[in-house]
């Protein structure tokens, strides 16, 4: 459940009453952002009987403050919500070659982050579709929207694209993950873990094409 709240002491204990009043337990809570006096939080909640859910949503709306943004199932085990990129980052040292862990951090990103589709694209002439997977747009949009990016020089920092697309450099061979999903954008705590995913990933493939020691070695 991702919610918006007000960023004041007591507002998220109000919440975790709400749920806790329909028999919910409250079982894992992120941070996603804040500012303006505002924050994105998302919780696991574990509910006894799936027909408790409007009735769950209901009540936490009734908090004052409080906007419930979705409501999705979470496929992962409920203790997993922070380690769940950790466990990519595992995924990509495991890989051998950089071509594997482009392929890796794009499936294991979709899974983690729920993602509609993602690719990892060069951003040299050629512009070559590294590793692409889920319902991505047609390869010439996809091209064209990673040229534009990096001719707009906004690759910097944690990224640039739009509220529900976006681009993070691996600095490795010129290689960009681009990801999307529909009606719900990337919070603040989304792109920075993305980003630190595609810095592992491109410092091991660098390491890799280098013949520098690694883990496995």
């Amino acid at each position: 459940m991702r919610v918006w709240l007000d960023d004041r002491p007591g507002a998220l204990g109000a919440v975790a009453s709400r749920i806790g009043s329909v028999r919910g337990d409250l079982v894992g809570i992120e941070i996603l952002e804040r500012g303006a006096n505002r924050a994105i939080d998302e919780l696991i909640v574990e509910i006894p009987s799936a027909d408790l859910l409007d009735l769950l949503v209901r009540e936490v709306h009734e908090v004052d403050g409080v906007d419930v943004e979705e409501v999705r199932e979470w496929r992962h085990d409920a203790q997993d919500i922070r380690l769940a990129p950790l466990e990519i980052a595992t995924k990509l040292l495991e890989e051998v070659d950089p071509a594997s862990i482009a392929k890796t951090l794009v499936m294991r990103s979709i899974d983690v982050f729920d993602l509609g589709w993602a690719a990892v694209v060069s951003s040299d002439t050629d512009q070559v579709i590294v590793a692409l997977e889920g319902a991505a747009p047609n390869d010439t949009w996809i091209r064209a929207f990673v040229k534009g990016g990096t001719a707009r020089e906004t690759l910097t920092g944690l990224g640039s694209g739009t509220d529900e697309i976006m681009m993070h450099g691996l600095d490795y061979g010129g290689w960009i993950l681009v990801a999307g999903r529909e009606q719900r954008p990337f919070r603040a705590l989304e792109r920075s873990q993305l980003w630190m995913l595609c810095r592992i990933a491109g410092q091991y493939s660098t390491q890799l094409d280098l013949g520098l020691p690694t883990a496995k070695s």
